[in-house]
């Protein structure tokens, strides 16, 4: 199974936390064309992404911009607020997807430390 990692930043817990996301920048343009969506939840990719952390699971999309190019990350950030609460994830740790399918994705923290968090 192929794992990609995402390099957290200060910038990934925006707002004190409002807007948290985790970029997908190493492996968006692998992923299947059909999950790239809309603008938001009300408008979403023909078909969806699943992503688990143990019992925490959601099904979330690529949104788009305005413009209509994808972003790199994933719709749904009540799911990486919860991620980060569980993980207790910062700035410096790296978030490990490991693609099970290319629609279904199991998500672990690897910290600064070199410790590696698992559901």
């Amino acid at each position: 199974m192929t794992v990609y990692e995402s390099e957290l930043t200060a910038g990934n817990f925006t707002l004190n936390g409002k807007r948290p996301h985790i970029y997908i920048t190493p492996f968006y343009r692998k992923l299947p064309l059909d999950v790239f969506g809309g603008t938001s939840v009300h408008t979403p990719a023909p078909r969806l992404v699943r992503l688990e952390f143990g019992a925490l699971q959601t099904n979330t999309f690529v949104p788009a911009d305005q413009k209509g190019r994808p972003r790199t990350f994933f719709q749904d950030r009540i799911f990486v607020r919860e991620f980060f609460t569980r993980t207790g994830a910062k700035p410096g740790d790296v978030v490990l997807f490991e693609e099970i399918t290319p629609y279904h994705f199991r998500l672990s923290l690897k910290t600064a430390a070199g410790r590696v968090i698992t559901a």
